[in-house]
């Protein structure tokens, strides 16, 4: 018998899961079945909410600092009505703190993603963007938001490193273009998202609350972090890349 690929175990098992489909009746194999029919499009949707997740983190900024009120409250000198409100500093420093945390994590994530996982690697950025995305919401100074900025962007590098590897590792050969292109397109989603909720909650004025619009912004997020902890499994290759074999199979 020939050796057999990865992708080969990858195509067997989408195939076979397909497959299982007429074999079963009542309600838990039903449940089951539609569990297992489905499990890789709720694979690949938990990996597509986590990249909606990224880019609706990347779009918030310039939505908040065209807020009236997130000038008051963070840009204006001394908090006060009639001080000078300062984009040349703190706008421009809250503005792109996140892409210098993304150049620190895009030089390290990668090699935490081969020594630690793909899977724990993403979901130490979802976890860290959940947190610092609801710490934002509360931020009282333009030095705090642009800490929070920064340790976001940590987190962005860690769930790109994930999202890309895994969608290339467990997807099956045969639907690799069809996932891939799933939960790249979800990029675009997040930036629709977060453009629809700056409508609602600053209006036509330019008011609003823009904590609140923070806290709705991490929302992606979240979900992404619950369904990858329930139903995205470690890439298969991590494990035969570490020896580990029988996890591999599994």
């Amino acid at each position: 018998q020939q050796p057999r690929s990865i992708d080969d175990f990858l195509d067997s098992a989408y195939r076979h899961g397909q497959s299982q489909i007429h074999y079963h009746s009542g309600p838990a194999s039903t449940f089951l079945y539609i569990l297992q029919r489905w499990r890789y499009h709720i694979v690949f949707l938990a990996l597509g909410l986590a990249n909606s997740g990224d880019s609706a983190e990347m779009g918030c900024t310039s939505y908040i600092l065209s807020s009236s009120n997130f000038q008051h409250d963070i840009l204006q000198d001394g908090n006060q009505d009639g001080g000078e409100v300062d984009f040349a500093k703190r706008g421009a420093a809250i503005a792109s703190a996140h892409f210098g945390g993304m150049l620190v994590s895009g030089l390290l994530s990668g090699v935490l993603a081969d020594v630690w996982g793909r899977r724990s690697t993403l979901l130490l950025g979802l976890t860290c963007n959940t947190i610092v995305g609801t710490l934002s919401a509360m931020a009282r100074n333009a030095t705090e938001l642009c800490l929070l900025r920064f340790t976001c962007g940590l987190g962005l590098g860690m769930v790109i490193s994930g999202v890309v590897t895994l969608s290339a590792e467990i997807s099956p050969p045969s639907r690799r273009g069809r996932f891939m292109t799933l939960v790249a397109s979800c990029y675009t989603l997040g930036f629709l998202y977060i453009s629809l909720w700056a409508v609602i909650v600053f209006k036509g004025s330019g008011s609003g609350n823009w904590r609140l619009f923070m806290f709705v912004n991490v929302m992606p997020t979240i979900i992404a972090a619950l369904l990858v902890t329930l139903f995205v499994p470690e890439s298969p290759r991590f494990y035969l890349c570490r020896g580990r074999l029988r996890e591999a199979v599994e």
